[in-house]
Parts: C-alpha cells; sequence; structure tokens
C-alpha cells in the first residue's frame, strides 16, 4: 500500500504532476478540493473571494473514503489540514517561483487579496513548513516546478517512494529573487 500526496499552493502543478504519476503508477488520485466541494464541507470566504473548508468535518470524511483505496495518489493544498501522518507515504510539496506565479494568478482572475495571500505564502514556504510540521521532515521531498521539467519530477519523486535517502527539503528560498522584483514587493508588503 501507497499513499502519495502532493500538495503545494495554487499554480505550482499539483494536477499536472499528479495526473502523470497516476498513469505511470496506475494510483487512484484523491483531488481534495474536489473533495470537499463534492462532500459540501465548504463555506464562503467573500473577503477572498474564495471558499474556505470545515477542517474537522473534512478530514473525518476523507478519512473514510481513503479506507477504499490501498494504492492512492492525494493531491491538493489542502493536505497538511485534512490528513493525518500515517495517511502519507511519501508527501511531495511543489514550489513555484513567485514571479511565475503572480503570471499563472493574474491569467486566472484571482482577486488581488487572493493573490497576495498565495503569493506570501509561497514566499514564506508555508505549505513546506505545514507540511513538516504535520508529517515530519523524513516524508517530504520538495521541488521546484520553474525549472524542472515534470518528467524529471516524476523520475525523482518514484526514487524517493522507493528509497528515503532521496527525499530533500530547504533547497528553495525565494527571498534573493525577489531584491529585482518590485511588483512582488509592492504586493507583499502592503
Amino acid at each position: 500500500m501507497s499513499r502519495i500526496v502532493i500538495t503545494g499552493n495554487p499554480g505550482v502543478g499539483k494536477r499536472t504532476i499528479s495526473g502523470l504519476l497516476s498513469k505511470r503508477l496506475g494510483f487512484k488520485i484523491v483531488n481534495l478540493n474536489e473533495f470537499v466541494i463534492k462532500n459540501k464541507v465548504v463555506f464562503p470566504d467573500k473577503a477572498l473571494g474564495v471558499y474556505d473548508v470545515y477542517i474537522k468535518k473534512a478530514s473525518l470524511m476523507l478519512r473514510k473514503e481513503l479506507k477504499q483505496y490501498d494504492d492512492v495518489i492525494i493531491s491538493g493544498h489542502l493536505a497538511p489540514y485534512l490528513l493525518i501522518p500515517s495517511q502519507a507515504d511519501l508527501v511531495v510539496v511543489l514550489r513555484r517561483s513567485p514571479q511565475h506565479l503572480l503570471q499563472t494568478f493574474k491569467e486566472r482572475n484571482y482577486t488581488i487579496l487572493k493573490i497576495r495571500e498565495n503569493i506570501t505564502s509561497e514566499i514564506l514556504g508555508i505549505t513546506l513548513y505545514d507540511s513538516i510540521r504535520k508529517f515530519g521532515k523524513e516524508k517530504i521531498i520538495e521541488f521546484d516546478t520553474t525549472k524542472t521539467s515534470s518528467k524529471e519530477i516524476i523520475r525523482r519523486l518514484i526514487e524517493a517512494l522507493n528509497d528515503n535517502s532521496k527525499r530533500r527539503t530547504g533547497n528553495i528560498d525565494w527571498m534573493p529573487t525577489l531584491k529585482d522584483q518590485q511588483e512582488l514587493l509592492k504586493l507583499v508588503s502592503y
């Protein structure tokens, strides 16, 4: 039985990597965003123009759902908040440069508040931090999807699934890249 969690901020490539990995390994995908919407455990956050989640209720429902599968990919930024440590054998944290994310968010017509929240989260590495805190550093591998091809990520991810020594975190630091990015600096220093 293998349970692979793929998490990260919106726009980092979770859906793409999950789909490719599922095809390669033949694993079922549980998309956490779809799961919480389908099970009606969301409520509107009007300030950000998004939906928020009833965490405790969603987590309990997810535990029942995951009991159905031996091999599964659990994909979504909500993973560190909805899962318990025993539900993950490998946690993949995808990261992407704030500059690229900003462009993606504009294309998706995100509100300025939603852009600010997600860019700040990426710069500070909130998903990585929360994943380490929840699952433990030994279960985590981190990838920069800005520079690394999907094919390379899948190859290294499968290696990390089979060999714990291939797991790495803390390699990505966006702070030095911000000094010349006035638009991003203005955005996050409100």
